[in-house]
């Protein structure tokens, strides 16, 4: 069944599309596009080219048109599941018809590491790209679309690290997995912080993604931490960003 309008202006609302006009008025086709942290809640964070564009014609701010993603995707629906792809994703090709290709040197001016504090006791080291908020169950969200990290912390008043940090690993071991089956547990401890958790992969009406749930423990708290990604060659990534959750090192000496 061929694309129609109907099914492009059903697309899932992402937001506007900052669009090259060589694309919408000169009808060539997107050649390389990438996400940036939006500037608005109603920006996508789409930069769409067509790769053809000197230095002075993108300078110039009436070259560039705000679009919705169903005008585009008429013009050229090969950019349809890169639409998906989270802040800080960037694709280029070398001609109409080609594959879109992954870039990974391409700099952003937001994509550096900054350290939140999430209490007094909590902080985490996270890319500037991630977009932070509070969700409406209190659990705080960092997310670029394509990966999440989503934390609540409580109190246990009656319970020291070891025993919380036994309690949990058992929860991880011994996890009801009629709806996903455990792919790997894990334990990174250390001097300070108790981690245990597991890895699962989940789907919803849309996708299949991996999530990590993980614990970080001291004394009398427990910091849950559940880190979604699409791609399992983020996995690295996800165990890193688990680890980057760390005390407060201006509350513990």
């Amino acid at each position: 069944m061929s694309n129609t309008k109907d099914n492009f202006d059903n697309f899932h609302p992402i937001g506007g599309l900052p669009v090259s006009k060589m694309v919408v008025d000169h009808n060539n086709k997107p050649g390389f596009m990438y996400r940036e942290k939006r500037t608005r809640p109603e920006d996508s964070g789409w930069r769409i080219f067509t790769g053809l564009e000197t230095e002075e014609y993108t300078d110039d701010p009436d070259n560039t048109g705000i679009y919705s993603p169903s005008t585009i995707l008429e013009i050229d629906p090969s950019i349809k599941e890169i639409l998906f792809k989270g802040i800080g994703s960037v694709y280029e090709r070398t001609e109409d018809g080609a594959n879109w290709l992954k870039v990974t040197d391409f700099e952003m001016e937001d994509d550096y590491m900054v350290t939140h504090r999430l209490t007094e006791k909590w902080v985490i080291e996270i890319n500037n790209l991630f977009e932070r908020r509070i969700e409406d169950s209190g659990d705080l969200l960092y997310t670029t679309g394509d990966k999440s990290v989503r934390i609540a912390i409580w109190n246990e008043d009656d319970k020291e690290k070891d025993a919380l940090y036994a309690e949990h690993k058992e929860l991880s071991a011994n996890r009801d997995e009629t709806l996903a089956k455990t792919l790997e547990l894990f334990d990174f401890s250390d001097n300070e912080v108790a981690r245990t958790g597991y890895l699962v992969r989940e789907a919803d009406e849309e996708k299949t993604y991996s999530v990590i749930y993980g614990y970080s423990i001291v004394d009398y708290q427990v910091l849950q931490i559940a880190i979604y990604f699409d791609e399992i060659s983020d996995t690295d990534w996800a165990i890193d960003t688990w680890k980057n959750i760390k005390l407060n090192i201006l509350t513990t000496n």
